[in-house]
């Protein structure tokens, strides 16, 4: 069974962890330790990636990781500079709420046969960025707007187009450290209007944050910047159990 196979099968009995590594702002053993925590506490999955990663030596850390824990590690790209070997499967992004055709189809004209290439499971994922406060990294590097946070039909009517183009993930995105997460009534209505899976990530900074997002219908839960400031088993099994 194919890893999607297997997620989309866990999301119809419980939400799913996610923990979110980026190899731009931590160190090899950080990223390590962080990744076998992460197994240890009940992460359903990892995700790796960032704005930038310039990292040289990403898939030698990946493959490592990879020996130590036994839950999927799935590449988070922000450019197909960064589809390299190692990974179990990607998220194969389009940031359909912006309206830079960099990010919309020429870095997944580049990006795609690499993936062919190496024979990476991709799951097709339409990425929608949702104003949090302040600009994001992501926001920056892509030079696009993200949705309003007063304005959650918008995010749903992305949705539905994403659905209907023939994409079976979205990613409700706040930002990585975002002030605020993602409003409920965004996850709520496009949760009503498709059958997407909906993950969501950005500023969720507490299992009581989790607990909300799923209940109005995120099937996965993604926290990271967390665990860059405060690298507690504790409060990561807290999450772990808040999600499932």
């Amino acid at each position: 069974m194919k890893i999607e196979e297997k997620l989309t099968a866990k999301i119809k009995e419980h939400a799913l962890f996610a923990v979110l590594l980026d190899p731009d702002s931590s160190e090899s053993d950080v990223f390590l330790e962080t990744g076998k925590m992460a197994f240890e506490a009940g992460a359903d999955l990892i995700l790796v990636g960032g704005s930038l990663i310039g990292n040289a030596s990403l898939s030698k850390k990946v493959v490592e990781l990879k020996s130590k824990i036994d839950i999927p590690i799935v590449l988070f790209p922000g450019g197909a500079s960064q589809v390299v070997p190692g990974f179990d499967a990607m998220l194969f992004t389009s940031l359909v709420s912006g309206r830079n055709p960099q990010y919309l189809i020429e870095e997944q004209l580049r990006g795609g046969l690499m993936v062919k290439a190496l024979g990476i499971e991709a799951f097709p994922t339409a990425y929608i960025l949702i104003n949090s406060g302040p600009a994001t990294a992501v926001e920056y590097i892509s030079n696009t707007k993200a949705i309003p946070a007063n304005k959650p039909k918008l995010t749903m009517a992305h949705a539905i187009a994403s659905e209907l183009m023939g994409m079976r993930w979205v990613y409700l995105e706040a930002g990585s450290g975002a002030e605020n997460p993602i409003p409920l009534e965004h996850i709520t209505l496009t949760r009503k209007a498709t059958n997407l899976n909906i993950i969501a990530g950005g500023g969720i900074t507490s299992p009581q944050d989790a607990n909300a997002r799923v209940k109005a219908g995120a099937g996965v839960v993604v926290t990271g910047t967390i665990w860059e400031k405060n690298p507690s088993l504790s409060l990561m099994k807290e999450f772990a159990e808040a999600i499932h």
